[in-house]
């Protein structure tokens, strides 16, 4: 990343207050940016409420599904980068409330997209995607960002809806203006500290170690991608940096996943979550009533090659950061102190690679 690229720079972070939402704003902070959020809620007990984050920017609580707040907002910041992440994250939720969640991923992401279509000054518009956005699969490789989308639950289809209405927008509208690049970017599973959703496995696994106790798993031999939140952002803040200075070339979708060797089964992650606290770890299946894909794996190889992107923290050291961070959190530390360290250790080792 550029040091001198986000000094100064304008930058609407949409759902800046959830779990990622979080680490982003933190991190633009860091890199100088004016960051302005906006967002409907403020989870309480979340790490936006617990870090008193609304002191680091120009917080604004809003729905993503309301046009005219929405457009409000957008002529206020007058923004030079966006990153949308307002969206419905779960995949439980998806089932519980279908309609909300294809409302808000999928027409949520257009009615952000239609403020843009006359925007007349540079920017770089970044729509954080997922990767439940592919079609499922029978394969065991990575998924390539060719891929067919599609998916078998309400959030997958609308993940691969709102993938559908980025392609959608850059051809009919914003390819037509040389100065605006749309790209869409998927990551694995993000995990690290801060992390506090209901139905999420770092936060059971947390809660189950601080308890001492066993753990009871959805889904024990499903394959994940797992990555740290970190990682993720660094992919998002690269790729913004070079939509922003070539969006022809940029635009368009971009994988964001661990090395191959970090994606492990959930009751793996779980084994080394207890072993790095020296616990022995039991579970027990529990069965949510729902499916999901089994295997999931990311080919990043064009954000490799095209972005010189790279994970930087391997699973083990992911595993040890977040961690640290709850139980920091559980013995009474500063989270805000403890999420500023974490990034200063991670600029600190991107910068050093950069000297």
């Amino acid at each position: 990343m550029k040091r001198s690229f986000w000094q100064g720079k304008r930058v609407l972070v949409t759902g800046h207050t959830g779990f990622k939402g979080s680490w982003l704003t933190l991190l633009l902070h860091a890199r100088g940016a004016q960051v302005f959020g906006y967002s409907d809620r403020v989870e309480p007990g979340g790490l936006f409420d617990i870090a008193s984050l609304s002191s680091v920017c120009d917080h604004q609580l809003g729905d993503i599904n309301d046009d005219q707040q929405l457009s409000e907002r957008v002529k206020q910041v007058k923004p030079d980068v966006v990153f949308h992440l307002a969206a419905q994250p779960l995949v439980s939720e998806g089932y519980k409330l279908p309609i909300l969640t294809l409302e808000t991923n999928i027409l949520g992401t257009a009615k952000l997209l239609d403020n843009f279509r006359q925007w007349e000054s540079r920017l770089a518009i970044v729509v954080i995607s997922s990767d439940k956005c592919y079609r499922p699969g029978m394969h065991t490789r990575g998924f390539v960002e060719s891929d067919p989308l599609g998916g078998n639950d309400p959030y997958s289809s609308s993940k691969a809806g709102c993938e559908l209405v980025v392609e959608s927008y850059y051809a009919s509208f914003l390819q037509q203006q040389p100065m605006t690049g749309v790209a869409s970017a998927r990551a694995g599973n993000v995990i690290g500290g801060g992390d506090y959703s209901a139905n999420r496995i770092v936060p059971d696994i947390v809660d189950a170690i601080i308890r001492n106790e066993g753990i009871a798993l959805r889904n024990p031999s499903a394959v994940r991608p797992w990555q740290h939140v970190l990682d993720a952002l660094y992919g998002y803040l690269l790729l913004a940096e070079k939509l922003f200075e070539d969006p022809d070339e940029y635009s368009g979708p971009w994988n964001f996943g661990p090395a191959p060797e970090d994606a492990c089964t959930v009751e793996e992650l779980v084994t080394r979550c207890y072993s790095q606290m020296s616990l022995s770890f039991s579970c027990e299946a529990q069965n949510l009533g729902f499916s999901e894909t089994e295997i999931l794996l990311l080919d990043s190889s064009k954000s490799k090659n095209s972005l010189n992107w790279l994970p930087r923290w391997s699973l083990d050291i992911t595993i040890k950061r977040l961690l640290e961070w709850y139980i920091g959190v559980a013995n009474k530390a500063d989270p805000k102190a403890l999420t500023e360290k974490q990034i200063a250790d991670y600029l600190a080792l991107e910068d050093a690679l950069h000297e």
